[in-house]
């Protein structure tokens, strides 16, 4: 598989080093376990080592850094780096990004108290709830009309920690989030706090599963542009072909 890429790279005249030798590409800082700090100060996660077999299949080196989702978005914008992941495809996210494979597979669901008995069929079961969503995280196009509208509250945290402070204090009455990343979060980063053990997920997801991409900056300064983003979509489809993906994904979940 290497030998085809490196190959199609040749074929399309691109020198992978010429360029530059390191792009810089920005990740969420609060997104474990696909993109996070560990113990020992080291960036991990799902993402980071696929991204990691990335570099070893294309040659080429990532600057990885984390950072707010909001200033990731501001970042992939104005072009102030190569790439960012993960994110979802949307009209909006394709006027200034290159979207090329996912890095994985995201279903978003509702979190609540078990003392709270919520049901959840459609959006008008949220209607007059106060719901805790990632600042600058888009999950439903229904769910923002429904905020315009007054129907519900969004409230916006930086931190499931917060999100979930919120809700056990009764700030909020319901929090949005990755079904895998609430449950790593519950599982480890917070799992000192006996409290957590009345949150629970409604059995309806929010919306269905759907792709978390790596995107290219519109406005990065680099010739080829949509010849990498080829290169770099086929290069990731086959190593979810091959099940490397779906391998460090149930590493991560253990």
């Amino acid at each position: 598989m290497r030998r085809l890429v490196l190959a199609f790279l040749f074929l399309l005249g691109l020198s992978l080093k010429s360029h530059c030798e390191t792009f810089q590409i920005v990740g969420d800082d609060d997104f474990p376990p696909f993109s996070f700090v560990d113990n020992m100060g080291q960036i991990t996660g799902i993402d980071i080592e696929i991204l990691r077999e990335l570099e070893n299949r294309l040659e080429i080196e990532f600057d990885i850094k984390l950072v707010p989702w909001k200033r990731l978005l501001l970042m992939t914008k104005t072009g102030a780096v190569f790439g960012s992941f993960s994110l979802f495809k949307t009209s909006e996210r394709q006027a200034f990004a290159l979207f090329t494979h996912p890095l994985h597979y995201s279903t978003y669901k509702i979190f609540t108290l078990s003392t709270n008995r919520y049901e959840f069929e459609s959006i008008k079961d949220l209607y007059g709830k106060r719901i805790s969503i990632a600042a600058g995280f888009t999950v439903s196009e229904e769910l923002e009309a429904a905020q315009l509208r007054g129907d519900l509250t969004l409230i916006e945290t930086f931190s499931f920690k917060d999100s979930f402070r919120r809700l056990l204090k009764g700030g909020v009455d319901m929090v949005i989030g990755n079904e895998l990343v609430v449950e790593h979060q519950l599982k480890h980063g917070l799992a000192s706090n006996s409290d957590l053990a009345l949150i629970e997920s409604l059995n309806k997801p929010i919306q269905k599963s759907r792709g978390a991409y790596f995107v290219l900056s519109e406005k990065y300064p680099l010739k080829d542009k949509v010849k990498w983003q080829t290169t770099i979509e086929r290069t990731l489809k086959g190593i979810e072909e091959e099940g490397l993906m779906d391998a460090i994904v149930k590493r991560y979940m253990r």
